[in-house]
Formats: structure tokens, C-alpha cells, sequence
């Protein structure tokens, strides 16, 4: 059975070669790339001094799983708490059938954290957590997409599952274009203007921390400040193969803020929204300017 303890930032050139191993998907060039930007994560983030730390699990001096864990400073009804984001949990499949990935997890609640939160997690990790006492909340487990160009959508989505061959898809496409680019000019269209009263702008990452506690009054939310509001968009840039980061802040007539939008930006390919703010009343004249940029 594997041993499970803290990850110190000496395992880190291992642990990049295992991550890379076992998660090709993250096109990494190097795995020296791939541990400095770990090493930057988790050992020069601004929430380090909270002492929260990643995990890892090893077998006769080898390392077969690890579990990456972000600290950060959130609010509970306006008490500051620390929570533990899990970034990733990576097992080698030798290693899979037993209780190597329980172990690592009862490790991160073993953690001076408040709360734990798993980022992304599948559905056997969901029911792992579960099982510990954990709970998977509706509300924070929505994922939705809204296709920008309908045809071309599922010719993507249905050739990626391998229910349409490549060379049919390819000989469709002109007229998923000719389809998309006429639908985009119907006027039930939701993105077919940005609502004209609100006025758009480069995202200020100091206004952004200095209104985020005035706009968003959810009884869990982050604390931001200026500095690790910073690093998190730095990191979002540099991580590999997300796309261009855009952020644009909206007002309204008189100058007010009523909200603003964060996403990856890939062309021709899928966004992923990162934040959308808005201020009460204001959602769906952010959300339809979200959707037309």
C-alpha cells in the first residue's frame, strides 16, 4: 500500500513527469515548463502563508498519485474563512483499484482548512466524496453551454464522439456556415446586439476587487484583493492551451459598474466563461453582452 504525505516543492520535477504522463491532454512542452508553473501555483501563490498544503502518495520511493490543492480566502456570510480548492487528483492506473485516492483525500480534510471544495470532479470522485460526508450541491455544479454557432456546434460535438465520420462532417460544413451565419442575423437572436445602454471597457482588476463584495452577495463567495486578484489572471494567461483571456467591464449611462464578464477567448473553437457579474436587475443586459462579444 502506498504511503501518503505532504508534497514538498523538492517532489515537484517528479510530480510534473507524473502529471504529464497521465494527463497527455495538457500539452505541456516540457516537464520543466510544467514544474515551474507548479511550482509557481503552489508554492508562490498569494494565499501560501495559510498553510494549506498538496499531497502525495509513494510506493518504494516512487511516486504513483498526487492531489494539487489551492489554498485561498473566501467569506461565509461575511466571516472570512480558508478554503482548499482541489485543483487535480492524478493516480497512476496501477494504483487505482485501491484506496490510494480515498487515502489522498482524507489527507486534504486532515488540512487546517474550513472548507474543501473539488474543482471539476467526475463522477466516481463525486461519489468518493460523498461517501466521506461530502455533498454536491446543485447550485454550485451547473455547467451549460450555449453554442455561438449552432451548426457547427454539432458537427464538432458529434464528430468528437465519433458519431459522424471526419469526411462527412468536412463536406457539411460549408452549409453548417452558411446555416450559422444566417441565424445569426434572426432578430430572436439573443446575441445578435449588446444592449445598447450599457457601455463596455477593458477589465480594471483593481475596480473588479473594489466592487465584487458590493455586487455579489451570495453567502459564499471569494475575497479579493488587488494583489491575488492579479495572480489568478496572470496564472489563467499562462496556463497552456485555454486561449486568450478577455475581461470587459460594463456600465451603465450614468457611469455606474452593473457588472462584468471574464472567458477564454478560442477561435473557432469553444469559450469557457470564467465569471460573469452582475449587478441586481442588471443579468440579462450582461449576460446577452457576454454572448454578443
Amino acid at each position: 500500500m502506498a504511503t501518503i504525505r505532504q508534497l514538498a516543492e523538492a517532489d515537484l520535477d517528479e510530480v510534473s513527469s507524473l502529471f504529464l504522463q497521465l494527463t497527455p491532454e495538457a500539452r505541456w512542452s516540457s516537464a520543466s515548463g510544467c514544474a515551474e508553473y507548479l511550482r509557481e501555483l503552489l508554492f508562490a501563490n498569494p494565499w501560501r502563508a495559510l498553510g494549506v498544503p498538496s499531497w502525495l502518495a509513494e510506493d518504494e520511493g516512487r511516486i504513483v498519485a498526487i492531489y494539487l490543492l489551492l489554498p485561498r480566502r473566501m467569506e461565509f456570510r461575511g466571516r472570512e474563512i480558508t478554503v482548499a480548492v482541489g485543483c487535480q487528483m492524478s493516480v497512476h492506473p496501477d494504483y487505482r483499484r485501491d484506496l490510494t485516492a480515498l487515502q489522498l483525500a482524507k489527507a486534504a480534510l486532515s488540512g487546517p482548512q474550513d472548507l474543501t471544495l473539488a474543482d471539476g470532479a467526475h463522477e466516481k470522485s463525486r461519489d468518493m466524496w460523498r461517501a466521506l460526508g461530502g455533498q454536491a450541491p446543485l447550485l454550485y455544479n451547473l455547467h451549460w453551454i450555449r453554442p455561438l454557432r449552432p451548426a457547427r456546434s454539432l458537427l464538432q460535438a458529434l464528430t468528437s464522439r465519433r458519431a459522424l465520420p471526419r469526411p462527412v462532417a468536412a463536406l457539411l460544413r460549408p452549409l453548417a456556415g452558411l446555416f450559422d451565419a444566417a441565424s445569426a442575423r434572426l432578430r430572436w437572436n439573443r446575441f445578435l446586439h449588446q444592449p445598447a445602454a450599457l457601455q463596455s471597457e477593458e477589465l480594471d482588476p483593481a475596480l473588479v476587487a473594489q466592487q465584487f463584495a458590493e455586487l455579489v452577495d451570495t453567502d459564499l463567495r471569494p475575497r479579493y484583493d488587488l494583489e491575488s486578484l492579479s495572480w489568478l489572471l496572470a496564472e489563467t494567461r499562462a496556463k497552456s492551451g485555454v486561449g486568450d483571456l478577455r475581461g470587459r467591464l460594463l456600465r451603465a449611462g450614468d457611469g455606474g459598474v452593473q457588472g462584468w464578464y471574464l472567458y477564454t477567448l478560442v477561435r473557432g473553437g469553444t469559450c469557457e466563461l470564467l465569471q460573469l457579474v452582475a449587478r441586481r436587475g442588471a443579468f440579462e443586459q450582461v449576460f446577452e453582452h457576454m454572448l454578443a462579444d
